[in-house]
């Protein structure tokens, strides 16, 4: 058995990236570092698409292209054109993992925010009228 391999064809990476964009492959991927089990999965799961890979080439093909995809968004970020295959497949995945992470912590501080609102009716009222009697 080569580790190394044929090289990725096109199908290959976008079945791969099929599974990865699984939220639930994401989230075991995102809290796990030793993910061999997890490739395994994935492995298996190409593998019903007539897709040999094991799960060490799943995880470097995993790897290479976050990693590729890291430059690339680092590059746009510093408004540099960089751009490769496959890179908004990879953004629907990666992209959002922040953007996901800010939207429900902004949602969280609405909530709060919408349960505090009539205690700060309640203090602006108290403040203007203070403000009020104060140029009296």
């Amino acid at each position: 058995m080569s580790s190394g391999g044929k090289h990725w064809t096109v199908p290959e990476v976008r079945a791969l990236i099929g599974i990865w964009s699984d939220i639930s492959i994401q989230q075991q991927l995102e809290g796990t570092v030793r993910n061999k089990r997890i490739f395994e999965q994935i492995a298996a799961k190409l593998q019903k698409f007539g897709i040999e890979r094991d799960w060490k080439q799943c995880r470097t093909k995993y790897k290479n292209l976050k990693h590729e995809y890291k430059i690339v968004k680092m590059a746009q970020d510093q408004g540099i054109t960089k751009s490769m295959k496959f890179f908004t497949e990879l953004d629907a995945i990666l992209g959002h993992n922040k953007t996901e992470k800010s939207q429900q912590q902004e949602f969280q501080d609405e909530k709060q925010a919408n349960g505090c609102a009539n205690v700060k009716t309640e203090e602006d009222r108290t403040g203007r009228k203070a403000k009020k009697s104060l140029h009296t």
